[in-house]
């Protein structure tokens, strides 16, 4: 199972990929960050349950907060420090306003 760190960098080389014009603003570098966070966190809790991309791209289509809840808790029972802190990213993001989450959610969809 990859760690935590690892899943960022994976994910932010591939978002980074898809979004070049993005990268050049403020802005797009902390939606680009963001979204690099949120989907590393889904993908440790894809891997620790056996799920798959495919998982992870139905959340971040539907970015239903309940689910956002579920897959936080579920990082939390792991007990481990990376799934603590993806834990800590997944309920962070899942108190966004949607229209700032959906932004988020976008970026990290370019990488799937």
């Amino acid at each position: 199972m990859d760690q935590l760190h690892q899943l960022f960098a994976r994910s932010l080389r591939e978002i980074q990929a898809h979004a070049s014009q993005s990268t050049e603003t403020a802005e797009g570098r902390y939606f680009i960050n963001e979204a690099a966070h949120l989907l590393a966190a889904l993908r440790l809790w894809a891997q620790s349950s056996y799920s798959t991309e495919q998982s992870v791209r139905e959340i971040l289509e539907t970015l239903d907060g309940a689910a956002l809840r579920d897959v936080a808790g579920q990082l939390r029972g792991m007990g481990n420090q990376d799934a603590k802190t993806a834990s800590a990213t997944v309920a962070a993001m899942a108190k966004l306003p949607s229209g700032h989450l959906r932004a988020i959610a976008s970026y990290a969809l370019r990488a799937m």
